[in-house]
């Protein structure tokens, strides 16, 4: 009762000035840990307090008790509520362009599986932000006022620290350009990521009117009766870090390994994702349009559309949950579309991406003579243990365990088991296209990486403004058997000798239309890691912001360049650029 007691005696005693503190620091509290732990210059992280201290204290001074400005602010509470849960799962992140597109996108399923992890930071970032609005409570009801010497004196404070943050503001202006307000002071960039957002949304609402007259005009190079048969398998939050084939201490991809010694499979070492969310990536490896052009998506259609139209039999199936996103559309413009999820949920059981196996085996006994199949897998997404059996458990997972830093070790064997399932699924799409009647060609690549707190910034999932090493290496195969490979030797010799060169994921779109041999004014060759003509180099990252920026100037983190430096990858132009 002591405690009790005393905070009775504190609240009798405390006064409208006390209060007016109060929320002054409780509506500061979020520019002051994004100043500590955000990647930004030092000036941003000084205009982040200098600019939005007085802004706040001038608005708790409009009203004679600031606890009903504060009542008055009841959003932007919540938003900063927001931003202190989300500082526990992306440390030094906004609310950004990606993640308040995801609240619009996500299944509820996907999204409460995120949720349920992080309980304890929504509860404790709640409940603080409760307790502040007990205090706005007590002052707005109390029979006191600010007084009127307080609040011109706190005025005239708060114009100080304006005059001295506006100069810093414009001299950072002259010497770095590229620093704008909208960036790099919160919650100004949280504004403008929902007018970016908002944006965004609108071009996906009237995708279907602005692609309607969209057209590939693609041909087919080979002859029609050609039995053949192209398989595109999109992995999900799989990064190359954690493969046993790119060097991977623990046996995660036993299967794909042994494909690759035996010289059937090509693996490509030096593969770097254009974006680090499935929302942006998956449509840049199914379409014309890249890092560079990201504007065109609204009207273009994606590559199901391309090999339609140059005979092939065209099936989207699909393990993930609907997005509402460019993913879905592209899905749709195939002769066939199957999201398992929906039509197989009077199972009333956990799916695995193993349940699409059944509807690709019926495709390769159908008639078709020409098939290009889409196998949108779910991967490695978290929550990482319900990605795979438990009887397929082969790194010990034991117990419940949170999104937490404490359970670093378990949440690494969990996605270490989601690997293996990648690989076994992998080996099964192998077998049956090899069990087949028909030329095979298959090509795998994971639309991102992922952290899982693999060092000392404790990072973890993917889709975060500030991407790392983790969330851009990612895994890219190319498969054919023997029909194949004999039937169209020079491409697969070609793959396997830009093997080693710097890919983008932009470049599966023009390697999949010259493996199938599909003539379009939209395929580039120089792209295609299959072609004499290719050309490794400059890379880009269409970042949060939807800005084409090339990979060196990220500013990456010394802990990633030293990644990228120990992998041989290539992190800016080659030498002969």
């Amino acid at each position: 009762m002591r405690i009790w007691d005393r905070l009775q005696a504190w609240v009798s005693r405390a006064d409208q000035r006390c209060y007016y503190w109060i929320l002054t620091l409780a509506l500061l509290l979020p520019n002051v840990v994004l100043s500590v732990v955000m990647q930004q210059p030092a000036v941003g992280r000084v205009l982040n307090i200098l600019l939005m201290l007085p802004l706040y204290m001038l608005l708790l001074l409009s009203a004679k008790r600031p606890g009903r400005v504060y009542w008055g602010l009841f959003v932007l509470v919540l938003l900063h509520a927001f931003q202190l849960v989300l500082l526990t799962i992306f440390s030094g992140s906004v609310v950004a362009v990606d993640m308040l597109l995801n609240i619009f996108t996500s299944e509820p399923d996907e999204a409460g599986e995120l949720l349920s992890n992080i309980l304890w930071p929504i509860l404790a970032s709640g409940g603080f932000y409760a307790l502040t609005f007990v205090v706005a409570t007590l002052s707005a009801r109390s029979r006191e006022s600010l007084a009127p010497r307080f609040r011109r004196r706190m005025a005239l404070v708060s114009a100080l620290i304006l005059l001295v943050a506006l100069p810093i503001y414009i001299g950072a202006k002259k010497r770095f350009p590229y620093v704008h307000l909208r960036a790099e002071v919160y919650p100004m960039s949280v504004f403008h990521n929902m007018y970016l957002a908002t944006t965004k949304l609108y071009e996906v609402l009237h995708y279907d009117r602005t692609s309607q007259d969209f057209c590939y005009k693609a041909t087919s190079e080979r002859a029609k009766d050609e039995r053949e048969i192209y398989v595109l398998i999109l992995g999900e939050t799989s990064r190359a870090h954690s493969w046993s084939l790119y060097g991977y201490p623990r046996e995660t991809t036993p299967h794909i390994d042994s494909l690759h010694r035996d010289g059937g499979l090509i693996a490509f070492a030096d593969v770097l994702t254009q974006s680090n969310t499935t929302y942006k990536s998956i449509p840049i490896i199914l379409s014309p349009a890249d890092a560079s052009s990201a504007e065109n998506l609204p009207r273009v259609q994606g590559i199901l559309s391309a090999f339609r139209e140059a005979g092939f039999y065209t099936a989207f199936i699909s393990n993930q949950p609907g997005n509402h996103s460019y993913v879905d559309f592209f899905a749709m413009q195939g002769d066939e579309h199957h999201p398992i999820r929906k039509e197989l949920r009077r199972e009333k059981r956990r799916l695995y991406d193993s349940d699409m196996i059944p509807y690709l085996q019926r495709l390769m006994a159908s008639e078709h003579p020409k098939l290009f199949v889409v196998l949108h897998t779910y991967g490695s997404h978290f929550s990482y243990r319900d990605r795979y059996p438990k009887e397929d458990t082969f790194f010990p997972v034991k117990g419940h365990y949170s999104g937490s830093e404490a359970d670093s070790l378990v949440l690494r064997n969990a996605y270490d088991n989601a690997v293996r399932q990648t690989d076994k699924f992998v080996d099964s799409v192998i077998r049956v296209l090899e069990g087949g009647d028909r030329a095979a060609s298959m090509v795998y690549i994971s639309d991102h990486g992922e952290d899982v707190y693999d060092d000392e910034r404790e990072r973890f999932l993917h889709s975060s403004p500030d991407v790392s090493y983790y969330q851009l290496h990612v895994p890219l195969l190319i498969w054919g058997d023997k029909r194949w490979r004999d039937a169209h030797p020079q491409l697969f010799a070609q793959g396997r000798s830009n093997s080693r060169e710097a890919v983008s994921s932009n470049s599966v779109f023009h390697t999949l239309l010259e493996l199938a041999g599909i003539r379009t004014r939209y395929r580039r060759d120089d792209l295609s890691v299959v072609s004499s003509r290719f050309k490794g180099g400059v890379r880009f990252y269409l970042n949060d912001r939807y800005e084409c920026v090339p990979i060196e100037a990220l500013e990456l983190p010394e802990e990633d360049i030293r990644l990228f430096r120990a992998k041989g990858l290539h992190l800016g132009p080659l030498p002969n650029e």
